[in-house]
């Protein structure tokens, strides 16, 4: 899961230097920015099984997968020690529009961070392939804007871990609507590759 200077935070959402992005993070507040736990607890679903947070991030979409969300690029990309990320994996569409797509596991930050968070990021439930998650978009934005700044979409795949599948566009040609269900793709495609790994 850049646009890291215009937000002042860091969950690496997208980071891909060959296409002017920068990295994003929307779970780190930045300068000015305060992000406290609510007072109520909440719980993460029952996920159907748990899932390993080890395996190459570049290698949780196939071929075939990365043809259906028409990839033209892939490069490995920086990880987020917040998050215990070691790398992640950036993957370019240009057809068509223009968007970059990420994908992280996180060994240290799970869905239950998200659960009782207000900072700089809206959030809501989802669920991915029967496993609970989160979608985030920036704060201020409605769910259905026209032309939105990001989307991603954050799986539970084992407590205390989640898969992080993001979508930043390079221009206003995605509605938020269109991010959050390219996000939700990319985070099930991911999630089906990692459940053979595990």
């Amino acid at each position: 899961m850049r646009v890291g200077t215009r937000v002042g935070v860091a969950v690496a959402l997208v980071a891909v230097a060959a296409a002017g992005c920068t990295t994003r993070d929307p779970g780190t507040a930045g300068p000015g920015t305060t992000t406290t736990a609510a007072s109520s607890s909440a719980s993460v679903p029952p996920r159907p099984k748990d899932l390993s947070a080890t395996a190459d991030p570049c290698s949780l979409l196939t071929q075939d997968q990365m043809a259906q969300m028409k990839v033209s690029s892939s490069a490995q990309g920086p990880g987020w020690d917040q998050t215990g990320a070691a790398t992640s994996c950036t993957y370019q569409v240009t057809d068509p529009v223009k968007y970059t797509m990420t994908v992280r596991l996180d060994p240290k930050r799970g869905v239950d961070y998200w659960l009782n968070y207000t900072g700089t990021w809206v959030t809501r439930s989802a669920t991915v392939s029967s496993f609970p998650a989160i979608q985030i978009v920036t704060k201020g934005e409605d769910w259905n804007a026209p032309a939105g700044h990001l989307c991603d979409t954050i799986v539970s795949i084992a407590d205390g871990k989640e898969l992080y599948a993001g979508v930043l566009p390079h221009s206003g040609d995605l509605s938020n609507t269109q991010m959050c269900d390219l996000s939700k793709q990319l985070a099930s495609l991911a999630l089906a590759t990692l459940q053979t790994k595990s």
